[in-house]
């Protein structure tokens, strides 16, 4: 249908619009392929920008967020896929005790390897991702608690 060249937070994505009806777009994302929600906004003639979801979730696993979603506040939170792709390998278990710039998963994307290090220091408390994964970007790969924090 049509091609475009997007730019998210400074990278380039290639996007092909596949299928789109006046609720849904079918869109492939660097040959990945998405349902995006349309949703209205100021202007009834033009849609807002889609936020995209995996076209067909696993079961078990938790539907898309849209990457400007942040963690909620407290003692633990999300690491999110800081863009679309396939997961190559998880290097953590549940339960693992992790430090800040640990590797906790490898995804490929655009024939590169990324690795997803730890945030901050904690405990890997839920994985949501398993090797050969599809991953969109903000998608949770996994939940770490934050270490109890101490008074001296």
């Amino acid at each position: 249908m049509s091609e475009y060249v997007l730019r998210v937070n400074g990278r380039e994505y290639r996007v092909r619009i596949a299928e789109i009806t006046p609720q849904q777009a079918r869109v492939v994302v660097d040959g990945v392929e998405y349902a995006a929600d349309l949703v209205t906004i100021a202007r009834s003639e033009a849609p807002a920008a889609p936020s995209a979801r995996p076209a067909a979730p696993r079961p078990g696993r938790p539907a898309a967020t849209p990457a400007a979603a942040q963690p909620p506040a407290g003692s633990h939170g999300n690491v999110r896929a800081p863009l679309p792709g396939l997961v190559l390998e998880v290097k953590v278990r549940e339960g693992a005790v992790v430090k800040a710039g640990d590797p906790l998963v490898v995804l490929e994307a655009m024939k590169m390897e990324n690795v997803v290090q730890a945030p901050h220091n904690g405990t890997v408390r839920k994985l949501f991702v398993a090797g050969g994964d599809s991953v969109a970007e903000g998608d949770p790969l996994l939940e770490m608690l934050r270490p109890e924090m101490t008074t001296l």
